[in-house]
């Protein structure tokens, strides 16, 4: 199956008028919390060597490690490699990569639906104003780094900097698959948490996690401090997920390759650490 095709689960779920019903059912009936329950219990480990095998995940570093469970398995950690050059930015998760322009009334559109700044913020919720948080990115650009359920889901901070606190809103939790997307605002209807991040070499960038269907838990390691390039972030627990990054007007250059691919609506696969966008 194509990276950026849709589980034959979420063609039903998603795609059709009874799926959708049955959807809501789940998600009302909280089917989600019920199976994070069962994937981190210890009767989940026997799970992991077929997930493993039919997806093909490279297990160098962990060859005889006994996981006590599959969530253990898969919010397991690894050492990466990442761009060390301070002008470049790099991809925060192992991940498919989507680019959008914020036009200057703050607004990008995704999958045929509009969105605000202040949709993604809810700034009121957190005492800020839309002068903390929507007129920081008026203009500029909005990566989506959407991760499968076969990535890595540990993320790293892409450059040297500061955070003032993470701010989390609970939401529900649908899947993240381009045809979810096609059919509900994910990006403001998923849970998630956000902080900004005051970066030495980009300006002020907006890190958004977005949980997804069965992923109850976004873990972040600090909540103010310090922070610099590579470092581990955070961390999902469960299936896939998104990160996305509001990055101010002028401060980067896409890559070319990568612009042409996304300009045409194409993910694109990046890796942690991976050098995706130049400082102006």
């Amino acid at each position: 199956m194509a990276e950026n095709a849709n589980d034959k689960s979420v063609q039903f779920l998603y795609g059709t008028k009874g799926g959708r019903v049955l959807l809501h059912a789940i998600l009302a009936l909280r089917v989600p919390k019920l199976l994070g329950v069962a994937l981190r219990s210890p009767f989940s480990r026997f799970y992991i060597k077929s997930f493993v095998q039919k997806n093909g995940i490279d297990m160098t570093g962990f060859e005889g490690v006994k996981f006590k469970s599959f969530n253990d398995f898969f919010t397991r950690k690894k050492e990466i490699s990442f761009d060390s050059d301070l002008t470049h930015l790099i991809s925060p998760a192992d991940s498919l990569l989507s680019v959008y322009e914020i036009t200057e009334d703050a607004k990008f559109h995704i999958k045929g639906f509009d969105y605000t700044l202040e949709d993604f913020f809810e700034p009121e919720r957190f005492d800020m104003t839309k002068k903390d948080t929507t007129e920081l990115f008026k203009g500029g650009l909005c990566l989506i780094f959407r991760l499968c359920a076969t990535d890595y889901h540990r993320y790293c901070y892409i450059d040297n900097g500061t955070q003032n606190g993470n701010h989390f809103i609970q939401g529900s939790l649908y899947s993240v698959q381009p045809l979810a997307a096609e059919n509900f605002r994910l990006y403001t209807k998923n849970r998630r948490s956000w902080t900004i991040l005051d970066t030495e070499n980009f300006g002020k960038i907006a890190q958004i996690e977005v949980g997804a269907f069965s992923v109850g838990g976004i873990k972040n390691n600090i909540e103010i401090g310090s922070f610099k390039k590579g470092e581990e972030k955070g961390y999902f627990d469960l299936h896939g997920s998104t990160i996305v990054l509001l990055l101010q007007k002028d401060k980067v250059r896409i890559l070319e390759e990568i612009k042409k691919i996304t300009g045409t609506g194409i993910e694109h696969r990046v890796k942690i650490g991976e050098h995706v966008a130049e400082k102006l």
